[in-house]
């Protein structure tokens, strides 16, 4: 709780960005990872951009989402709204919670799952759409 408060955060939004890491990648380091991006992508006024609240608005866990549906209107949706969602989108398991406290700083700002579930992390817009298309074809 201390280390929360230090960081100018609540409990809530540290158990609804732990939602997220749930529900976006799989290991403790990746979550950390991802924790640290989703972080620093607040601090900068960059939205999200989570499929997993995609996920969660339709309702369907999908493994590609289409431009519309990243364009659905919901306080869910992280690729029209900034910051943190409404609220979690699941239940976290203590990894998760425990990367959202202590994300990992890296030079990356952005990620993708390959179809294998393999995190692939970029620094730069450019070098994430060359994985894109490397990685998701």
């Amino acid at each position: 709780r201390e280390e929360i408060a230090r960081q100018g955060k609540t409990i809530f939004d540290i158990v609804t960005m732990a939602s997220l890491l749930e529900k976006e990648v799989q290991t403790k380091e990746d979550k950390e990872i991802v924790s640290g991006i989703f972080w620093k992508r607040i601090k900068l006024g960059k939205p999200l951009e989570s499929c997993a609240t995609i996920a969660y608005i339709k309702g369907v866990d999908q493994w590609r989402y289409s431009f519309d549906d990243t364009r659905i209107e919901s306080p869910f949706n992280t690729y029209l709204n900034y910051g943190l969602p409404l609220g979690p989108i699941a239940n976290p398991g203590m990894d998760s919670i425990l990367a959202a406290i202590y994300p990992k700083t890296s030079e990356y700002l952005y990620y993708l799952s390959t179809p294998e579930g393999e995190i692939i992390f970029s620094k730069t817009l450019e070098e994430h759409n060359i994985n894109k298309a490397k990685y998701l074809k």
